[in-house]
């Protein structure tokens, strides 16, 4: 049930609470004595399940866990040598590209204009 002075957008947790803020929603002394047993239940299951041997079950999941970590982490790391190999062999086809005009320029003896125009070396390579 919406109320008056909640904004349009969030109702519910305002209306949550406001009901739990109400003292006729506090548990009466039956509900809280079944709580208590509840939880005394719950953690007596918890003792007995921590006090039991490591099941073979829980063991392989542990372990497919942790190595999935470590492969997901190894996948990161080779896709990042990867793309850094990328990078490295475009700037060092750049640096062959840039070698190859300037022993072509120095092996031709071309006309100073030619070396001016915005795109030279294109005829040089075919």
């Amino acid at each position: 049930m919406k109320h008056a002075k909640d904004s349009p957008g969030d109702h519910l947790p305002n209306h949550i609470t406001r009901i739990l803020d109400n003292p006729s929603s506090d548990p009466t002394p039956h509900q809280l004595a079944h709580l208590r047993a509840a939880r005394q239940r719950a953690m007596q299951q918890y003792d007995m399940r921590a006090a039991e041997p490591v099941s073979l079950h829980e063991r392989l999941a542990l372990w497919a866990q942790r190595h999935l970590v470590m492969l997901r982490r190894g996948g990161a790391a080779i896709g990042f040598a990867a793309i850094a190999a990328a990078g490295l062999m475009l700037a060092e086809g750049l640096l062959a590209e840039a070698e190859s005009v300037d022993a072509t320029v120095l092996s031709q003896d071309l006309p100073l204009n030619s070396l001016l125009e915005p795109h030279f070396s294109r005829g040089l390579h075919e």
